[in-house]
């Protein structure tokens, strides 16, 4: 998406623009005033917004001549142009995902083996234990520490 350089300053505009809370946009632009470019791209255009659109139709495109970074997968891009340093910023954005489905095995120290899947919404998991079909038990975590 191309943003307006004002947009990315803006918790609020930036919320309605990306399509994320008040809250998530607020990390966004926290993170983009201390994020280094991992690259550097050369447009020739006669004005940073049209350099501006026309990478934005190169991200699109995936075109070959852009750095990796740019056309790398996230939840969200952000092409800026910033008309201050007569450039354009390039932020590929991936959001916290505070849901997760869990599969895995649980082995007892009797030998038994069960089928576990579970369930993490942020700093809680939920896990049941199966044999085949049949329900053995549940587990219940939280989170205590995260880094």
């Amino acid at each position: 998406m191309l943003l307006k350089q004002e947009q990315v300053k803006d918790p609020v505009k930036l919320a309605n623009a990306i399509h994320v809370t008040k809250d998530e946009a607020k990390q966004v632009v926290f993170k983009m005033e201390t994020a280094q470019p991992v690259t550097t791209y050369y447009v020739q255009a006669p004005t940073v917004e049209q350099a501006a659109k026309q990478t934005q139709q190169d991200i699109k495109r995936e075109d070959p001549s852009l750095p990796k970074a740019a056309t790398e997968k996230s939840d969200r891009t952000a092409v800026v142009a910033n008309t201050d340093e007569q450039k354009v910023d390039v932020y590929k954005i991936n959001l916290d995902k505070p849901h997760s489905i869990l599969a895995g095995v649980t082995v007892m120290n009797n030998g038994e083996i069960y089928e576990t899947v579970g369930y993490e919404d942020k700093r809680f998991e939920g896990l049941a234990h199966f044999k085949g079909s049949e329900f053995k038990g549940a587990s219940a975590l939280v989170k205590v520490v995260r880094w």
